[in-house]
């Protein structure tokens, strides 16, 4: 049942593949200089998955701007999709000091590029020599998936509390779990005494999202223990939403801002294997990159509703396309 809910979860599961690549070798470089070359090679390769990461967490809270009434409720599971633009799916080293691409091609695959990438990089150490890398590879896929399990209900005065989750799952040594808490409340009633044409709420959410992946030895420098490569995802999403309600269609817009904060450990003993008196040119506190997104969003969609049934898709316009679709049990 576990690994059906993981396969469910194609996302996470992607996450997992790419990171069993070997990732540590990016860190076999000497020196401080050099550390911070590899910290940059690592961020490179994964700042796609962070964007997509800190984007997915703040789509799909709403699919209306009327909240429900006192007892009122609302049960679905809906999938966010982030479609990475071309440029997402390699990048370059030849902005970086003491980098070289020894053999293959310069466009370096990130963790959704190429999974049949064989370039090799040179890094060059603090002391002058140079430490030989191969690139690691992708998963050779151009969108990431975010599905949740979410629920609203109704409390008092035109108010709404929102919730979601990803129950905690353990699967091989992979270990993820995801949660957020919201809150709607609807505006137009200090506008009209009577019933307003329209909704109109203010929405606030947060969401935090965490994990844990095995990571495969290192093919380059072994240690005495790859460990896990472990992240934390936070983030609050805060948006004002407009709604039309007919009697089977909710058409609603909505603009609001996201922030969203990545930080990825690895998580081991990096001592190398041949000599223990070495280790990998990791921090000292194994954090290896901290990702932040600040930005503004405008979400676009339609609500079917057929009895107790509904179904919804929006689109939000940013940096990449992003969708996001519902289907849900709901009581006014």
């Amino acid at each position: 049942m576990k690994r059906y809910i993981l396969s469910i979860f194609l996302f996470f599961n992607l996450y997992h593949s790419s990171y069993s690549q070997d990732i540590l070798s990016l860190f076999s470089t000497e020196g401080q200089n050099a550390q911070n070359t590899s910290l940059e090679l690592f961020r490179r390769y994964t700042q796609p998955l962070s964007e997509s990461y800190a984007w997915a967490i703040s789509l799909g809270w709403n699919h209306t701007a009327r909240p429900h009434r006192p007892i009122g409720f609302d049960l679905s599971i809906g999938t966010s999709a982030i479609l990475l633009a071309p440029e997402q799916l390699y990048y370059t080293v030849d902005d970086l000091e003491g980098v070289r691409v020894i053999s293959g091609t310069n466009r370096l695959p990130t963790f959704f590029g190429s999974n049949t990438n064989t370039s090799v990089i040179g890094v060059k150490n603090d002391d002058g020599t140079e430490a030989i890398i191969p690139a690691t590879q992708g998963v050779n896929i151009d969108f990431a998936v975010l599905p949740t399990i979410k629920f609203g209900l109704g409390v008092f005065k035109n108010t709404e509390l929102l919730g979601r989750l990803f129950p905690k799952v353990e699967y091989n040594g992979i270990v993820m779990r995801m949660w957020g808490a919201g809150i709607k409340h609807n505006i137009i009633q200090w506008f009209f005494k009577e019933k307003s044409p329209f909704d109109l709420s203010i929405f606030g959410g947060y969401t935090e999202a965490l994990g844990k992946y095995p990571v495969d030895q290192s093919g380059v420098t072994p240690v005495v223990n790859p460990g896990n490569l472990e992240f934390e995802t936070r983030g609050g999403d805060f948006e004002a939403i407009i709604s039309k309600t007919f009697p089977l269609l909710t058409i609603y817009a909505s603009t609001g801002f996201v922030y969203s904060k990545n930080t990825t450990t690895l998580v081991g003993d990096y001592r190398l294997e041949n000599n223990t008196d070495q280790t990998l040119n990791i921090p000292d506190e194994g954090v290896i990159d901290v990702y932040e997104l600040k930005a503004w969003k405008f979400t676009g969609g339609v609500m079917l509703k057929f009895g107790l049934v509904f179904i919804n898709g929006d689109y939000t316009y940013a940096e990449s396309h992003q969708f996001n679709a519902g289907l849900g049990l709901t009581l006014k």
